[in-house]
């Protein structure tokens, strides 16, 4: 019995709390007063008007007064960091004029065209433009330490492209001596085979790989080409008697030959039409050396131990002593003539322009 009294009486305390579980909510704009909080809508809130103090007492702004909480922190930091940027502001405001631009240009690059052009476009025209290259020069030879050549000579070039040209070029050659061939004469008592050369003229194709600059004392800008030139021609070249009194005439031998240059051109601010060029050129071709047995002993009853061929050493006619000399093995006749050279180059038309894609 007390068991169900027990179940009918929690029965009782549930259905009674259903009611007030399922009431509905307040709805918008209605007031739930309660002894404590007195709940408004948004829009309420938002209008809401302070209560002006009793008796014209002054408005409470105790709120506005942060004895040193986190916003006198919050102001520092970024106090700070505006005094920071004013400085700095401070401190560009009080640069010249002169000084910002220095600095602007530490920090601007310019990367300035090619500073010479063989080949361009006419504006006039739309007409494709090839200059033409006019360069007198000068040389000296460095190989031979017997006979040594002073050259003058010019060379004529037409430009294909900024990097290829086609020309012609000759040389005059003037050769003498040097004072080593007569010291081994009366030293040692030998007469030493030499030629000289007097002439030489060749095709010749250049080619311009490597283009640059050079600063000179951080103050004048040279811009400089590297070029290999290859080409071939004729040489004409002169044989030194070994004993001039008996011999005085000599023979003369015109050959083909082949070059083979290297040389460095540079070009000059403001001058578009000049051009310094430092060079070496080899020649390469086979000489016509003077017979070993052209000489003054031709008696074989001399008692000799070498005796000369009269038919090349008897009388002064170099005929048949040249035609001996081409007979002899090519690998001793090879020879090469190294000259270096200085040059000064002229272009025509004195001017060029650039043309920029648009």
């Amino acid at each position: 019995m007390r068991r169900i009294l027990i179940g009918v009486t929690a029965f009782a305390a549930c259905a009674y709390s259903l009611p007030a579980l399922a009431a509905q909510p307040p709805e918008e704009g209605e007031v739930i007063e309660d002894d404590e909080d007195l709940v408004l809508d948004d829009e309420d809130e938002m209008d809401a008007v302070p209560e002006a103090p009793a008796d014209g007492a002054p408005t409470d702004t105790s709120f506005l007064d942060d004895p040193g909480g986190d916003a006198d922190a919050a102001g520092a930091e970024v106090g700070g960091a505006g005094g920071e940027v004013g400085a700095a502001s401070a401190e560009v405001s009080s640069l010249s004029e002169d000084e910002q631009r220095e600095i602007d240009e530490k920090e601007i690059t310019v990367i300035q065209p090619q500073a010479f052009l063989n080949v361009y476009t006419d504006s006039n025209t739309n007409k494709l433009k090839r200059r033409i290259e006019l360069m007198p020069q000068v040389g000296l030879t460095i190989n031979d330490p017997y006979v040594r050549h002073w050259a003058v000579g010019a060379e004529v070039n037409i430009w294909l492209s900024n990097r290829m040209a086609i020309g012609l070029n000759g040389t005059a050659f003037f050769g003498a001596r040097t004072p080593q061939y007569d010291r081994i004469r009366f030293q040692e008592g030998l007469l030493l085979t030499a030629n000289r050369t007097l002439w030489q003229a060749s095709v010749d194709y250049l080619y311009e790989p490597f283009y640059g600059k050079i600063a000179l004392f951080n103050q004048l800008l040279l811009h400089w080409e590297f070029y290999t030139q290859i080409g071939g021609g004729a040489i004409h070249t002169q044989n030194i008697p070994r004993f001039q009194a008996v011999h005085p005439t000599p023979f003369n031998h015109i050959t083909g030959q082949l070059n083979l240059g290297f040389g460095v051109r540079y070009y000059i601010q403001n001058l578009d039409f000049f051009s310094v060029n430092l060079g070496v050129r080899t020649f390469g071709y086979f000489e016509a050396y003077e017979p070993l047995d052209r000489g003054v002993s031709t008696d074989p009853n001399a008692g000799s131990d070498f005796i000369d061929d009269p038919n090349i050493s008897i009388g002064d006619d170099p005929t048949a002593a040249y035609e001996k000399a081409k007979t002899q093995p090519l690998g001793e006749r090879l020879a090469f003539n190294v000259m270096f050279y200085l040059g000064a180059s002229f272009y025509l038309p004195p001017t060029f322009e650039y043309s920029y894609r648009r």
